[in-house]
């Protein structure tokens, strides 16, 4: 009986030791595929609509920035070779970053901008034993204008990628860290229990702050004119372990501005922390 039971402790232990060994393998190759797979991204997008044209218009919106102890100022992640548009007019609407007191923000200026607006295609029924590319092709219909034949509203946009920031992100405690969009005022905290905050929805068990931020905008227009501006940020970590996994902070603006405006708006926004997994 005693042999037994000595023989069954030892295979015990032996299967112990393997199993222990296969941990750590399965670990190491967990950490080292986390750490060959580990990339940072910063992404930064803005849309612009107005329902009828503005004139003499200068835009100073705010961009994420922060202050760089080693170079003593303010920088930006945002980089103007790496920005995609799409609806803009380059031809006649400047857009470059300006340093107002010393912050980072975006200049969009024109003599004039005009609204952009297009028809709505409507689906094209596929009759049995139909081919699909025997279909027309749906046209889009472009103005300046709103009208019967063209009354969706589009927007002007600008994206950014930036995959090589060369450092991990701070995505739990990002404020005094990481670029956010400046110059920035907290002016409230984010309760957890999700919903609806000043126009935003945030998800239930977000964490994070109302924020306030400045808008700097001189320009003509109707008193029934609406200038929508909306803009967000986010930063990323992602690895690759038995699929992708990531954490992030995101921040958000959006305001409708009616009428001609000639001053400094502030506008609030959201900035949520410590998304994903940690």
């Amino acid at each position: 009986m005693g042999n037994i039971l000595r023989k069954v402790l030892i295979a015990a232990g032996i299967l112990a030791a393997l199993l222990f060994i296969l941990m750590a393998l399965i670990a190491g190759f967990l950490g080292q595929s986390a750490s060959e797979s580990f990339a940072s991204v910063y992404h930064y997008e803005l849309q612009i609509s107005t329902s009828g044209p503005i004139e003499d218009a200068v835009l100073l919106i705010p961009i994420p920035s922060r202050y760089d102890p080693n170079l003593g100022t303010n920088v930006t992640p945002v980089n103007m070779s790496l920005v995609s548009f799409s609806n803009f007019d380059r031809g006649n609407i400047s857009v470059r970053i300006e340093h107002v007191d010393g912050v980072p923000m975006l200049n969009i200026s024109a003599e004039r901008i005009d609204p952009i607006y297009k028809n709505r295609i409507e689906p094209i029924p596929i009759m049995p034993g139909q081919n699909e590319s025997e279909l027309p092709e749906p046209t889009h219909v472009y103005s300046d204008r709103y009208s019967e034949e063209t009354p969706v509203l589009v927007d002007m946009e600008l994206y950014m990628l930036d995959s090589n920031p060369g450092r991990e992100i701070e995505t739990r405690t990002p404020v005094g860290a990481e670029p956010l969009f400046a110059p920035y005022r907290i002016v409230g905290n984010l309760s957890g229990s999700g919903g609806p905050v000043d126009d935003y929805y945030v998800s239930p068990g977000s964490s994070g702050y109302v924020v306030e931020v400045p808008f700097i905008l001189s320009f003509d227009a109707d008193d029934d004119n609406v200038l929508t501006i909306s803009s967000e940020f986010q930063g990323r970590n992602e690895w690759w372990v038995l699929g992708w996994q990531s954490n992030s902070y995101h921040e958000r603006l959006r305001h409708e501005f009616t009428g001609p405006c000639n001053g400094t708006y502030p506008v609030r926004g959201i900035l949520v922390t410590g998304e994903g997994v940690y």
